[in-house]
C-alpha cells in the first residue's frame, strides 16, 4: 500500500521492503540486493514506496520513513516521509515501485529529514507492455547517496 497509513505501517511496510532487497540470490532469484557492508556503513536509510498512474497527464504520490545512524551506531526513531507530483507527456499505464535510498552523508540524511523539498524537472522512461518486475541500481556520487529500486508496471495495451 502506497498511500500513508499509521507510523507501525509503515514500519511494517518498510521493513518488507527492506527484506526484498536484501534477500540473497537464491531466495529471491535475482542478482539486484544491497550488500551488507553498504548498509553497515550507511549513515542513513529512506525507504519510500511511490505509485505513479497517467494517461497523457500523470500523477504520483509515495509515503515511507527515514532512518539515520546515531553517533553510538545505534538508529534513530524512524521519521515519515512523503513524495508527489504531476507530469504530461506521452504516457499511459501504472507504475508501482519501491525505493531504498541509502544515504552515505550526513547531508543526504538531512536532505530527508529536514523541511521540504521542491523539484522542478525532465524524466524520459520507457515501460514495458506487459506487467514486469524491473530492479534498478542508481548512483548519484556514492559518497551520498546509492538508490535501490524495484518497479512494477501495469500498462492497459497488454
Amino acid at each position: 500500500m502506497v498511500i500513508p497509513e499509521s507510523m507501525v505501517a509503515e514500519v511494517r511496510k518498510a521493513t518488507e521492503i527492506l527484506r526484498a532487497f536484501t534477500m540473497t540470490k537464491a531466495e529471491s532469484g535475482i542478482d539486484m540486493m544491497i550488500p551488507p557492508d553498504i548498509i553497515s556503513s550507511a549513515k542513513g536509510i529512506a525507504i519510500l514506496s511511490v505509485i505513479k498512474a497517467g494517461f497523457l497527464f500523470s500523477a504520483r504520490a509515495g509515503a515511507g520513513l527515514v532512518v539515520a545512524r546515531l553517533n553510538d551506531g545505534t538508529w534513530s526513531s524512524p521519521s515519515a516521509i512523503g513524495t508527489g507530483g504531476m507530469g504530461a507527456g506521452l504516457q499511459i499505464g501504472v507504475e508501482q515501485a519501491d525505493h531504498v535510498f541509502i544515504l552515505n552523508s550526513d547531508q543526504a540524511v538531512n536532505a530527508f529529514m529536514v523541511g521540504s523539498n521542491v523539484t522542478l524537472g525532465t524524466n524520459l522512461s520507457v515501460v514495458s507492455t506487459a506487467p514486469a518486475d524491473v530492479f534498478e541500481r542508481t548512483t548519484l556520487a556514492a559518497s551520498v547517496f546509492v538508490l535501490y529500486s524495484r518497479f512494477r508496471t501495469h500498462s492497459p495495451m497488454q
